[in-house]
């Protein structure tokens, strides 16, 4: 059992074989991803000779993302997680390697298109069903903020290295080659869940008789019904305006600053590089912390985009936009904490659902960011999200639930082997004095002959992915 103050190696975390296979096939999986939408939009622009038609491919790989999240999540509490999981990864392998057989100069875009939006409906479902089998794998709260932060930083770095793998793979073995490769990776990742994954059986798998839409109503009520992880939520939601404006308009800034918009990459690469190290170093601090850095991280994410109106140079840039991403290393803490205060038969919905919010307000303020570059300056669109982002932490200041969250996150710490913090010290002297009513029911040790509980089994909910 952790215990306050240790930091969790690495090598704890690998040495449980069922995170090293969710770690592989997160990895694996989401190269693919990348991989296909990158080979898709090329062999777009190949065929159509159209820049418009080859973005809109792309971005219609992340439509399904919103559709899928909020309609088929509900799959990963309706069925056993590694069933999910597994079926996703077989229906994409089947998908996918259709799409390479499709991927030919005589096959109408439409039909592609078609192939490419199946495919991508089950990636929100196989995420969701990821991240809620990893507070089942890890559950304690230390080595699950630790796993959770790891794999914070790799989806990062995916990124970044799907979109250079994808277009190598296209120009050395073919769109068709780079898409056969996407159907192997999900297979490679069906193989090792397969092989290492535990099979843990739902709490009410296969119990529910209601609709999916009924089951994604649920999922929205808990969610908004408290106002611990409504904030929460809120204010992953808001981050996309830090996060994404940056990069949305990296390569127009770029232009403006350098006269050279491939340039804009660099900018990009920063603001992934910056997010990955501010989440290695925030995920290793102490688990209260963690939460209690989170307002004050997301203000700090907002300054440098200020200092972004005077259109520094291209150096000065980097620096700037490093520094805004390695502040938003807070949703590692936000992201786990929602997962942590979540009911094992609920994670699935609510993950998918916060996921579906998230990847529309991106595809929201990639459009509004370039929209206001336009009419104005990148240099301008970005230091005005940086002042919006500020007014929106302004309001979640003014209603941060400060009760209500230390409330849930002691009975989480307490149920999940994280030792009480010492300022909680008064509430047990208070306790023994005879006032034990105002000690939550965790603070009374729970008999030797029961079984451990992994997670609350309350009014909790969840998160999205990392």
């Amino acid at each position: 059992m952790s215990r306050q103050g240790e930091v969790v190696r690495y090598r704890d975390l690998f040495a449980s074989r069922e995170f090293t296979a969710l770690v592989f096939a997160q990895v694996v999986s989401g190269l693919g991803d990348q991989v296909a939408r990158v080979a898709l939009a090329l062999l777009v622009l190949d065929r159509s000779g159209s820049a418009s038609l080859s973005a809109a491919a792309f971005a219609l790989s992340y439509i399904p993302l919103v559709f899928g999240g909020t309609i088929l999540g509900p799959l990963a509490d309706r069925f056993a997680r590694h069933k999910v999981l597994l079926s996703s990864d077989a229906l994409r392998v089947i998908i996918v390697g259709l799409l390479a057989v499709f991927a030919t100069d005589s096959s109408p875009l439409i039909v592609l298109f078609a192939l490419l939006f199946v495919a991508e409906i089950f990636t929100p479902v196989f995420d969701a069903a990821w991240a809620a089998t990893l507070p089942d794998v890890f559950p304690q709260v230390r080595q699950y903020l630790a796993g959770s932060g790891l794999l914070r930083t790799l989806h990062l770095l995916q990124q970044v290295a799907g979109l250079a793998i994808g277009g190598l793979a296209v120009a050395l073995i073919s769109v068709q080659g780079a898409l056969i490769a996407d159907a192997a990776s999900f297979a490679a990742s069906f193989v090792i869940l397969f092989l290492f994954l535990k099979r843990r059986e739902n709490p009410r798998s296969g119990r529910s008789a209601q609709s999916l839409f009924a089951d994604f109503s649920a999922g929205a009520r808990d969610l908004f019904a408290d106002p611990a992880r409504r904030i929460l939520v809120f204010v992953g939601w808001g981050s996309v305006l830090i996060m994404i404006t940056p990069m949305a308009v990296a390569l127009p800034y770029a232009q403006q600053v350098a006269g050279k918009a491939a340039l804009g990459s660099l900018l990009m690469a920063a603001t992934v590089g910056g997010a990955a190290v501010g989440s290695v170093f925030i995920a290793r601090r102490d688990p209260r912390w963690q939460v209690e850095a989170i307002v004050p991280l997301s203000v700090i994410a907002c300054l440098p985009l200020l200092a972004v109106c005077v259109a520094p140079p291209l150096p000065i840039a980097l620096i700037l936009w490093a520094l805004s991403g390695a502040a938003t290393g807070f949703l590692v803490p936000l992201i786990g904490t929602l997962a942590l205060l979540t009911a094992p038969h609920m994670r699935g919905r609510v993950l998918a659902l916060a996921g579906a919010g998230y990847n529309a307000l991106v595809a929201m303020t990639y459009l509004m960011a370039g929209v206001l570059a336009d009419v104005s300056k990148p240099s301008v669109a970005i230091t005005i999200a940086g002042a919006a982002g500020l007014g929106l932490i302004g309001v979640v200041q003014i209603f941060w639930p400060t009760s209500a969250m230390r409330a849930a996150l002691d009975q989480a710490y307490a149920t999940n082997g994280y030792e009480q913090d010492p300022s909680a010290s008064d509430t047990q002297e208070r306790a023994s004095a005879g006032e034990r009513e105002l000690v939550p029911e965790k603070a009374v040790p729970a008999p030797t002959s029961a079984p451990p509980q992994t997670f609350p089994s309350g009014d909790f909910w969840d998160a999205f992915r990392p």
